[in-house]
């Protein structure tokens, strides 16, 4: 996954990182007059352009219209802020076409983006009518929703002056305390001023720019003109609505669809995120619905201790995410539901935050690779994302390991799981004879032995091949409630499980489900030392990833020869083994390079590679831990091939 970057929201102001230091002392008027000219007689002129963005496949005359009149805005407020200023483009865009054009942007100064009513509502459903942005490189862009259906509006005008006199005071060099909470300021007396009529001037917080028909059209006074000097300690900071309710797309009752990501207003999840080059948190809130397909989101990251955010649109149904600048990325988080998983997944139960939950499970792991995912049943959530891959480049061989992990969300307040143990009447028949002294030990542990095998009861890998001892009198007693209906089938099974897990009951078994011993992995003769093996040969690319993973364990006349077409570096790890081994690297002589005796099992990250300094193998021989010193293999041994692979 690609690392996030995001843009830290103030707002309606936006900034990542900060263009240039700026002096952290309330500013003053004459203070303001001086910056203004320092600014004018040693910066370039401001390059800038107006984009007006259409949902049409074309632009209508109202929309240039439109366009010319947020041209004539921007003109003219940026005169009153005196800043020296060259218009190098004006254009209206089908959104359509936006991506083309979105690249070039980045060569003006302020690129100023006007969208329409439809287009702009990925902007409103967030808060906000307008937008100032700041990227961590610098660049800087307005953002504005011309949601009125006037050509010259005067909201429309309104946001854009907000937002341009965000960029002016932040370009004269103005600390936050001016950039940002002085507009604010002046934007919440503003709203105290009209108390909800719109159409109304309030002269004390307001200038004027001339639109292209004439008339006289309100914007915000500018810093230096207006209530500048100081702000109250109880100054209001809020911005309420600015423009005519009607302009708002109202959605309402928003529910989950079927097949779709269920993300309601008020949810969130949050992730701990760990790459080889990121280590961030990152967290998902859904605010509202633009329709029943698409919902807002503000993702919020982490990282290093530095705070930033951004917003962005989730298509329900296609599980992409659309960030302001429009690319868009597949939304891992949250799957449609019901799910709709292939065969590599099972049900099992997972934890999260105490609560028991029904997930579906699915691990893949061979020599290369380990990937390792939960997602929760109910509600689609990604719970955890284990990946961990070897890298082999120009024979320098590591481990590459990230990982994705819940750690908090509104939706998941409750347990879903509900196991339903189906246990056969010959093991209960069994359970009642032994308790009564009707049958031994032995033949009451074939039954646990069953449950084993058909997962109903899961032990550790430690107590695999464990030969039966004396099982404790008092067990019985638990069989016979069982077997009378005292106590349930899981009480019962997790009972078992329990005494096994902790050395009281000991049995032997096959993980037959997950055996490499199969008829379909090619049988051959090999011998070393004077020693004859029976092999399987894994001369495919998905026989030897696979190699002995879950494998039962190998005498001393077992093993599995890797063959290769030709000399080269054999990395061996031994994740998801269950027994230590030797392993054998020889040349295409059959020649011993190499002995690793003993390779324990691996199954947490990360594992040892071996082999990775080893450059002209071309097989390599897995057998049981010890046969080297047993048979005094070395490099004086070679290898003969009874049966070609």
């Amino acid at each position: 996954m690609k690392k996030i970057i995001l843009s830290i929201v103030l707002s309606s102001f936006l900034l990542l990182s900060t263009v240039q230091s700026f002096a952290q002392t309330n500013s003053t008027i004459p203070d303001f007059k001086t910056l203004q000219q320092q600014r004018n007689q040693n910066s370039p002129t401001l390059s800038y352009a107006v984009f007006f963005i259409t949902e049409n496949d074309t632009c209508s005359d109202s929309e240039y219209k439109s366009l010319k009149f947020y041209q004539i805005v921007a003109d003219e407020y940026l005169s009153l802020y005196g800043i020296q200023h060259d218009l190098q483009g004006s254009l209206c865009v089908p959104l359509k076409n936006y991506q083309s054009y979105f690249s070039g942007l980045s060569t003006f100064t302020l690129p100023v983006v006007i969208s329409d009513n439809t287009v702009g509502q990925q902007l409103v459903q967030q808060g906000f009518y307008g937008m100032y942005e700041i990227t961590g490189t610098g660049k800087q862009a307005i953002y504005v929703c011309s949601c009125d259906t006037q050509i010259e509006s005067w909201a429309g005008a309104w946001v854009l002056s907000h937002e341009l006199s965000h960029f002016a005071l932040r370009y004269f060099g103005e600390p936050d305390t001016i950039a940002v909470s002085w507009v604010h300021y002046i934007q919440a007396l503003e709203n105290d001023c009209q108390q909800g009529d719109f159409s109304k001037v309030c002269p004390q917080y307001s200038a004027s720019v001339t639109s292209p028909s004439g008339n006289q059209i309100p914007v915000m006074v500018v810093y230096g003109q207006g209530p500048s000097d100081s702000l109250p300690k109880n100054a209001p900071q809020s911005e309420a609505i600015t423009l005519l309710q009607n302009s708002i797309v109202q959605t309402q009752n928003p529910s989950c669809q079927t097949n779709q990501i269920c993300a309601l207003p008020g949810d969130y999840v949050k992730y701990s995120i760990t790459t080889p080059d990121l280590n961030q948190t990152i967290r998902f809130d859904f605010v509202n619905p633009t329709d029943n397909k698409n919902i807002a989101v503000k993702t919020s990251a982490v990282q290093n201790g530095v705070s930033a955010s951004e917003s962005d649109l989730l298509d329900l149904t296609k599980s992409l995410l659309t960030r302001p600048n429009g690319q868009n990325s597949n939304f891992m988080y949250l799957l449609p539901i019901p799910l709709n998983l292939n065969s590599a997944y099972h049900q099992e139960v997972a934890s999260f935050n105490n609560y028991d939950r029904s997930v579906m499970f699915a691990q893949n792991n061979n020599q290369t690779n380990s990937v390792l995912i939960k997602i929760d049943r109910d509600t689609g959530i990604l719970l955890d994302l284990e990946v961990s891959s070897v890298v082999n480049v120009n024979g320098d061989v590591s481990v590459k390991q990230q990982s994705y992990k819940l750690v908090d969300t509104n939706k998941i307040t409750s347990s879903n799981y509900v196991p339903n143990i189906s246990i056969p009447m010959w093991v209960k028949h069994n359970a009642k004879f032994w308790s009564d002294g009707s049958i031994t030990d032995t033949q009451f542990t074939q039954g646990i032995q069953y449950l084993i095998e058909t997962n109903v009861i899961k032990i550790p890998s430690s107590s695999t091949n464990n030969t039966l001892s004396q099982i404790p009198s008092w067990v019985k007693n638990d069989a016979k409630s069982w077997s009378q209906g005292s106590i349930s089938n899981n009480e019962f099974a997790g009972a078992i499980q329990y005494l096994i897990s902790n050395g009281l009951v000991h049995v032997s078994y096959t993980q037959n489900q997950s055996s490499t011993n199969s008829n379909d992995i090619p049988k051959g003769q090999v011998k070393i030392g004077g020693v004859l093996l029976d092999v399987e040969i894994a001369n495919t690319p998905q026989l030897q990833i696979k190699g002995l993973q879950y494998h039962t364990p190998l005498s001393y006349g077992q093993g599995m020869l890797f063959s290769f077409a030709q000399p080269q570096v054999i990395s061996i790890w031994m994740k998801e083994m269950h027994f230590p081994i030797d392993i054998i690297w020889f040349d295409s002589s059959g020649n011993v390079l190499h002995v690793e005796k003993n390779a324990p099992a691996c199954n947490e990250d990360p594992c040892t590679i071996y082999g990775q300094s080893i450059t002209q193998a071309q097989y390599v021989l897995e057998v049981a831990s010890g046969f080297a010193d047993k048979f005094g293999i070395d490099q004086s041994s070679h290898l003969q091939i009874l049966a070609p692979p």
